[in-house]
């Protein structure tokens, strides 16, 4: 036997602070998970108005046919999702030589 008396139970129940902060966990990791499935499903979007904006050709020669899109955005990692997409650097170009085209 100890010769000390302890006051606290060990088998006993979790305080009810510790109970609380579970909760708040909790809820943190879900608002978490929320925004991280709404930042995901912007990024989607954002991808595939980027794909769908380039011609026929340069999808082609990326493995694409534009029905499949969709598809294959969706199998996209985090990672792929966050890539810059080519279309608006070409759009760019695009623009910046449209008096040229009037001209000629």
């Amino acid at each position: 036997m100890h010769p000390y008396l302890s006051h606290r139970d060990n088998l006993s129940q979790s305080l009810p602070y510790e109970r609380a902060f579970r909760k708040r966990a909790k809820a943190g990791e879900v608002l978490r998970r929320w925004l991280s499935a709404a930042t995901r499903d912007w990024q989607r979007r954002k991808m595939i108005a980027a794909l769908s904006a380039m011609d026929d050709r340069l999808l082609r020669d990326i493995g694409i046919y534009r029905n499949d899109i969709a598809r294959v955005v969706d199998g996209f990692i985090d990672r792929e999702l966050r890539m810059t997409p080519v279309a608006e650097n070409a759009r760019r170009n695009e623009t910046a030589y449209e008096p040229f085209r009037k001209a000629a």
